[in-house]
């Protein structure tokens, strides 16, 4: 898979057991570990916290947390979302979106370091943790006591074109994408606002311009997906005191060509139709979150419930609107980004 100059970490060795704690990253700015609270030691009724942790007194680590909603099914999506603000507390009905600082001064909650958030069963969670241009990412989901995640790291922006479609630029706090020919699609979701938008379209007189500026949200935790087709990008991002942290996926391919995680799952879309087949005796446990907010749970292969049961199955995914999937069991995950306009389904592997 193509990699640009931003540096983005894989880390694949990923589970753990009972009362082992595992550390996620540890770095010299910011130490995030997952620890077991079987009996209840920190104040969430969860088996299992995340501990984030502050090294530098000068760089505060600002934290934006999504706990997905798990009561959704592809048949009737969850369309609950809640801005939690820095209460981490329960309930944590429909998708819970957080955000605080640790190790800051801002605010008086701001300094407590370490702080300590919940991470619930069988629920697929995002953490964002940024600095300026120091950023990371963390996937994470516990079942059966066990604890799955994935981590990538990204770095400062810089300028790139997705080939025949868009030039992807940085102007003061805007982005500039220009089309190199054809029309470019462009989704932003911001903490739960979603926006979507043509550069060079003709569907609409809005979409006409062939460069249009995007403003870079402030202090605010985003997910940006530019492109055409099956040549897409997705910019993940925070900025704050006009400095921006990244992490970029650029290398997508047309997702009617099958995706196999060897001994695990087969993804393939054609259109709005995906299958997934399971390649093991363990169910693939899906979730999907759309950037318009639904969101929806599923397993392939399980037998928790009837309907589980199949080990190959079809969705139907979302038109015209980016979306995340997370294909996983225990240590095992893929992360998958996706958007689809035409009957052609993009997609982009953020984790292998």
């Amino acid at each position: 898979m193509k990699r640009c100059v931003w540096f983005v970490a894989f880390i694949l060795l990923s589970t753990f057991l009972c009362a082992q704690p595992a550390i996620l990253i540890n770095d010299g700015w910011v130490k995030v570990r997952v620890l077991s609270n079987m009996s209840r030691q920190y104040p969430y009724p969860t088996d299992y916290v995340i501990e984030v942790r502050a090294l530098n007194r000068n760089m505060p680590v600002e934290v934006s947390y999504l706990i997905i909603d798990n009561t959704g099914t592809p048949q009737h999506p969850s369309t609950n979302f809640v801005m939690k603000g820095s209460n981490f507390d329960p309930p944590w009905d429909g998708s819970c979106f957080f955000k605080t600082e640790v190790g800051g001064w801002a605010q008086a909650e701001f300094v407590q370091n370490p702080r300590y958030l919940p991470l619930p069963h069988y629920r697929t969670c995002l953490l964002l943790l940024a600095r300026y241009e120091n950023i990371y990412a963390v996937f994470l989901r516990e079942n059966d006591g066990r604890v799955g995640y994935r981590v990538l790291k990204g770095g400062a922006f810089t300028s790139f074109e997705i080939p025949s479609v868009a030039r992807v630029e940085r102007q003061g706090n805007d982005f500039v994408i220009s089309s190199l020919g054809q029309p470019v699609e462009v989704g932003i979701w911001v903490e739960g606002r979603y926006t979507h938008d043509e550069v060079g379209g003709w569907a609409s007189p809005a979409y006409a311009a062939r460069t249009k500026r995007y403003k870079i949200p402030h202090y605010e935790m985003f997910m940006m997906m530019i492109g055409r087709y099956d040549k897409l990008a997705l910019i993940m991002g925070k900025e704050n005191d006009g400095r921006l942290g990244v992490i970029v996926f650029q290398s997508s391919q047309d997702w009617s060509r099958a995706k196999e995680t060897k001994g695990f799952c087969m993804s393939r879309a054609r259109g709005i139709n995906l299958t997934v087949t399971a390649l093991s005796n363990q169910p693939v446990e899906i979730t999907h979150f759309s950037f318009d907010n639904t969101s929806w749970q599923w397993e392939v292969g399980g037998w928790a419930n009837p309907d589980y049961a199949s080990k190959q199955q079809t969705f139907t995914l979302k038109h015209y609107t980016p979306g995340l999937i997370v294909l996983s069991r225990y240590d095992q995950m893929v992360v998958i980004t996706y958007n689809e306009n035409d009957g052609i389904n993009g997609v982009i592997l953020l984790t292998e």
